[in-house]
This record gives structure tokens, C-alpha cells and sequence, in this order.
């Protein structure tokens, strides 16, 4: 179900392991395994989730050689998070907690790849702090909204699904 939380099988992992060289660090592989699989709207709207986070290195150099970047991927570095196409964060190190980087496609002429967080749980806990606020404003906005007439809600929301139907609609 769309909404659980998803942890992934060793096999499963092992697949991400097989998809890019660098290694999976402890924490990220305990990320993988708790809920790689998917978090119900968890980091909704970006790549980082079993099976979308397949090909993603050859995305992020993809992206790097579109935009001119001066900037190589490491064969240690692993891409964890792509968004939107245009944005991605990988580890960069080989210890059990690595660093998180990030590039940004059109932020300034020459920008390169910048650290973010020098640990991947740092990071994970800046996405969960952020996430679990703004749904905690979100939510009941979209309750109250969802409890007026058609004609008085200033929010229309839709989900548009893969095959182009709209569910979830207000």
C-alpha cells in the first residue's frame, strides 16, 4: 500500500548495491532497509525510494555533462536523491555515516556539487524535522478545506496517477 512504510529484502538492496560502484555506508543501508521500499508521503516528489533510485548516478552525470558542470561523480560517490531532474544529493566518503552533497542545475554559472550535511543522518533528520512541520500545517488546511462547499474552497487539489487518471481530488 501506497501510504505504509516499505522496507526493502537483502535482495533488493543488493540491487541498489549492484547499481552504482561506491559502497552503501551502515546508516544509508538501515535507511534502505527500515524504508527504502517507500515512507507513504515521506520526501513525496523526489527520487529517492526503491525501484526510482535505479540509474540515478547515470542521471546525476547525465545532468552534470548537460549543464557544463566542472565536476566529476567519484566512483565513491553515490547518488541518493534525484528531484525533478534538475537537483540531486549523493554520499561522498566511505565510512559508515558519510557526507551529504548537493548540486543544483541553474543556481549560478559554474556551481558545482557544495556539501550539505556532513552526515547522512543529519540529513535524513533535517528531512523528517522539515516534512513532519509542514504536513502538520498542511493537513488540517486541506481538511478544512475539503469540508466547504465547492464553490468556497480557495485550494483545488488532484493527484494525477501515472496513467493519467485523478483521484484524491478536492
Amino acid at each position: 500500500m501506497a501510504d505504509q512504510v516499505r522496507g526493502l529484502s537483502d535482495d533488493e538492496i543488493h540491487r541498489i548495491e549492484c547499481d552504482q560502484s561506491a559502497p552503501l555506508g551502515a546508516a544509508y543501508r538501515c535507511f534502505l532497509k527500515l524504508i527504502g521500499g517507500g515512507a507513504g508521503h515521506f520526501m513525496q516528489g523526489s527520487d529517492v525510494f526503491y525501484p526510482e533510485i535505479i540509474g540515478l548516478g547515470e542521471a546525476a552525470r547525465d545532468l552534470l555533462a548537460e549543464n557544463a558542470v566542472p565536476f566529476d561523480l567519484a566512483e565513491s560517490d553515490r547518488v541518493i536523491l534525484m528531484h525533478q531532474g534538475y537537483q540531486f544529493d549523493f554520499l561522498r566518503g566511505t565510512g559508515p555515516d558519510p557526507e551529504v552533497w548537493s548540486y543544483y542545475e541553474s543556481v549560478g554559472p559554474g556551481d558545482t556539487p557544495t556539501l550539505s550535511f556532513p552526515r547522512f543522518t543529519d540529513w535524513l533528520q533535517v528531512h523528517v524535522t522539515q516534512q513532519t512541520e509542514a504536513w502538520a500545517r498542511l493537513v488540517p488546511q486541506h481538511e478544512a478545506e475539503k469540508r466547504k462547499k465547492s464553490g468556497r474552497r480557495r485550494v483545488h487539489f488532484s493527484r494525477r496517477h501515472a496513467d493519467g487518471s485523478v483521484g484524491d481530488e478536492l
